[in-house]
């Protein structure tokens, strides 16, 4: 695993899945095709890693402030 300096170790795919209860296939998929669903992941690196900060910081993010949906509207 890749080690910020003296910090948590970044979040691989198989971490994020878990902490998003994801399955890691869905992780990947989104990682490709859909990054802005999944939270700012770690640049300059070979393979997708997350910084666990951030990624707590995403979740607990309202919102408004992440990317929506495309698509129909659901009725409620």
């Amino acid at each position: 695993m890749s080690q910020t300096m003296g910090m948590e170790p970044l979040w691989t795919v198989r971490e994020l899945a878990q902490y998003l209860q994801y399955q890691e296939s869905t992780v990947r998929r989104l990682a490709c095709s859909e990054p802005e669903r999944l939270p700012p992941r770690v640049q300059s690196l070979g393979r997708p890693r997350w910084d666990p900060e951030t990624v707590r910081r995403w979740v607990l993010a309202p919102a408004e402030t992440r990317k929506r949906r495309v698509g129909r509207p659901r009725s409620n």
